[in-house]
């Protein structure tokens, strides 16, 4: 996909998505404050001329025109140059177990309620959740999600900050009773009506489906345990309700 130069250095070490919304930031922050100013000098100012307050009104015009333009044009770049073609809103739910025991990844603070990025963070929901534009895929993958709420995972490693301490659990690592546990991802995925649960091999660079409601939305179980197995009896509570509920099938 084209990427203009600008972008492209910008853009380096950081997501598209992200960089698009800091220089909007900046944009609308930048024309704020000159209206003001203008404002400002307009009214302190003696010269009552008509020429003046035509001048302080075509300033004030020409700033916020230029920013609409400079927003719709970026909004346009960002569409263009995703896989996604646009905003997406994509949800998956997870849980993670370690030795037997759930362990949650650290609670959200502040006004956002969100851990990780605009467009692709979790809100103590045991929910990830991608809104916004994918410029690439990867950039919405599970090595990428734990990359952004401030953890890792690689194969064989999952790290992140949990609701009481940073948890690290690493294959060879020991649980409580000195039997060495070993990382396994699970997936619960939906097609059609059928629901069906398969062991991922290659799950740091597994991109949640494109589904809005858990389920159809994937269930992705983390469970680091000393028994090597291909299939988990854990599942997610909505994917469980839905089976429930016999909307729909559980084929095992």
């Amino acid at each position: 996909m084209w990427a203009s130069p600008v972008f492209a250095y910008v853009t380096k070490g950081t997501s598209l998505v992200g960089t698009v919304s800091k220089i909007s930031f900046s944009l609308v922050a930048t024309g704020g404050l000159l209206i003001l100013f203008l404002i400002v000098l307009a009214v302190f100012n003696k010269d009552s001329s008509n020429n003046f307050k035509v001048t302080i009104f075509s300033c004030i015009v020409l700033i916020s025109l230029v920013v609409t333009f400079c927003l719709a044009g970026m909004t346009v770049y960002l569409n263009s140059n995703s896989e996604t073609g646009g905003p997406v809103h994509w949800h998956a739910d997870y849980r993670i177990f370690a030795c037997g025991k759930e362990v949650a990844i650290i609670k959200p603070t502040g006004f956002s309620n969100r851990v990780g990025r605009t467009d692709f963070h979790e809100h103590g929901d045991k929910r990830i959740h991608v809104e916004g534009v994918v410029v690439d895929k990867q950039d919405v993958s599970l090595h990428e999600f734990f990359s952004v709420i401030g953890g890792n995972l690689q194969y064989g490693e999952l790290a992140f900050p949990g609701d009481e301490k940073y948890e690290r659990f690493i294959d060879g690592n020991t649980c409580s009773d000195g039997r060495a546990g070993v990382l396994q991802v699970f997936l619960y995925k939906t097609e059609g009506k059928e629901i069906k649960q398969t062991k991922l091999t290659e799950y740091p660079e597994y991109v949640l489906s494109e589904k809005s409601q858990v389920p159809p939305g994937d269930c992705i179980i983390f469970e680091f345990t000393p028994d090597s197995k291909e299939k988990t009896e854990l599942m997610c509570d909505f994917t469980r309700i839905g089976i429930q509920k016999g909307d729909f099938n559980y084929i095992k």
